[in-house]
């Protein structure tokens, strides 16, 4: 299947194109925390150089030479939850609801399962109905939420939080809980 609007990973003559994106989407105040962006070109360009390896992926969708879609994806350092990454995505609004964000999260699902990921999360405002619907499709459950969580200039945002195991969820844990009152036990 050929897409409409190619996938890959960022490069550094991306930057520019990649901050105008961002700056738009930024603008609207509704979809990300960022509501303007202050990084320069040169930050981006040189994030690009290094845009897919086994700690992180910058994947972009593009409409000719024009960035009209980014997700990054994250691996957590920390020894216990190296198994877990974050991702972040953004759409131009004139590029929504066309697959773009379809396409950007099969990418990016597609760099977890090749660097062993085994959950991803990602927090979402309650109000992009739009994002949380693709988030489920793709088999993202919420499972909490972050109240007034953003500052935002018009105010406080909650956030949703969501995650996705790629693989059969692990079971819980037998005794993981210390019962309330059970003598030795740590608070």
């Amino acid at each position: 299947m050929t897409r409409e609007f190619p996938i890959r990973p960022a490069r550094p003559r991306d930057a520019r194109s990649f901050l105008d994106a961002y700056r738009g989407v930024a603008a609207e105040k509704r979809f990300i925390r960022t509501e303007s962006v202050t990084h320069s070109h040169r930050l981006f360009r040189k994030r690009f150089r290094r845009s897919w390896d086994e700690n992180a992926a910058h994947l972009l969708a593009l409409d000719e030479d024009r960035v009209v879609g980014s997700i990054a994806i994250r691996r957590d350092q920390h020894p216990v939850t190296h198994h877990v990454a974050t991702l972040d995505m953004l759409v131009v609004s004139s590029h929504r609801r066309r697959g773009v964000g379809s396409a950007l999260l099969d990418e990016a699902l597609r760099w977890a399962r090749a660097f062993g990921v085994e959950r991803i999360e990602l927090s979402v405002y309650p109000s992009n109905d739009a994002a949380i619907a693709l988030y489920r499709r793709f088999g993202f459950v919420q499972e909490g939420r972050l109240v007034r969580h953003s500052k935002k200039s018009y105010g406080y945002e909650d956030e949703i939080l969501m995650a996705l195991w790629l693989g059969p969820e692990p079971a819980p844990e037998v005794g993981g809980e210390v019962e309330s009152g059970a003598e030795g036990s740590e608070r």
